[in-house]
């Protein structure tokens, strides 16, 4: 269970460590957006090493695919990764958005077969990447489920949902 401040700005360091020195000669600056709340962080009932685990490859992924030119459409305008965070009640998502290539069939629905458990032998489509394997796994050991989506405009959505801790109220 996560103590509170151990998880605190851990989305927002992640992505400064991920976007620095992330310029590609010729192509227009990679534009970030975070809205996540402290507060949700916070409330994650997972610890900040599994949490890295989950959210570091994610948004290192998104970077890197920003960076890509998508053959199905022209090259974006403006590269682009958002990562916001909203409260369930029982659970808080985190997405990581993209502007980069979309995802195959196959490999989203791969990534939302998490219910399986940490150890699930089943083949990795092609294409997936250790990464990826490795936030499915950290996602299934905190006991979450992830969601990818193409995005309409081109890029991807992933979105984990994460447990929320409640909070436990005071007998007066």
């Amino acid at each position: 269970m996560a103590h509170e401040g151990q998880t605190s700005g851990l989305v927002s360091s992640i992505l400064a460590d991920q976007t620095r020195a992330r310029r590609v000669p010729g192509r227009p600056p990679l534009a970030v957006t975070l809205d996540v709340s402290q507060q949700h962080e916070q409330s994650l009932v997972a610890d900040a090493t599994l949490l890295r685990r989950a959210l570091e490859p994610l948004i290192r992924r998104a970077v890197e695919s920003a960076a890509q030119i998508d053959a199905t459409r022209e090259s974006p305008v403006v590269r682009e990764v958002i990562v916001t965070s909203v409260d369930l009640g029982g659970a808080i998502e985190i997405e990581v958005a993209d502007s980069g290539p979309a995802l195959s069939d196959q490999v989203r629905k791969w990534l939302g077969e998490t219910g399986r458990g940490p150890h699930d032998q089943s083949v990795m489509p092609e294409g997936t990447g250790l990464a990826l394997a490795a936030v499915r796994a950290a996602v299934a050991r905190i006991g979450g489920t992830l969601h990818a989506a193409n995005c309409p405009d081109g890029g991807v959505a992933i979105t984990l949902r994460l447990p929320r801790r409640q909070s436990q109220r005071l007998a007066a």
